[in-house]
């Protein structure tokens, strides 16, 4: 959208994300295997965003590659297991609330994401919901999940 200063915005979030998760991972005093796999995960994903956002060096896919590699590898390891755990601190109709909530948020980024790519009406506006309904549910997840 080319906003004024966007850039320097997205250059700090990338930079962000990378250092404050190199300090939690830092401060961890027992780490694993899966540690470190979370650490490269996160650290490519940053290098390939800021390398693709500021065009600043061309490896055709190579950090996309890897990034999904170790994406994949947490999936099988952790990933499963660790949605399977989540446990309700209440029973009854906030499971079922919470259930219908993310089945809502996943219709909508789908739906948004594909009016934007179509480019039908609308595709903004659902987009746009789908997103504030997902922070919601983080708010919701953190309160009501143990």
């Amino acid at each position: 959208m080319h906003w004024p200063h966007s850039k320097e915005l997205m250059f700090i979030g990338g930079i962000s994300i990378a250092f404050l998760y190199t300090i939690r991972f830092l401060s961890k005093t027992d780490k694993s295997r899966l540690d470190f796999v979370k650490l490269g995960l996160v650290l490519l994903w940053s290098l390939g965003y800021l390398i693709k956002i500021f065009h600043l060096y061309n490896l055709p896919y190579l950090i996309e590659i890897i990034t999904m590699v170790l994406f994949f590898w947490w999936i099988i390891e952790e990933g499963f297991y660790y949605f399977k755990r989540r446990k309700f601190k209440e029973k009854g109709w906030l499971k079922i609330i919470y259930f219908i909530l993310v089945g809502f948020v996943a219709l909508s980024l789908f739906a948004g994401t594909l009016f934007k790519i179509q480019h039908w009406p609308y595709g903004s506006l659902i987009f746009t919901i789908g997103i504030f309904l997902l922070c919601f549910i983080l708010v919701f997840d953190y309160f009501v999940m143990e």
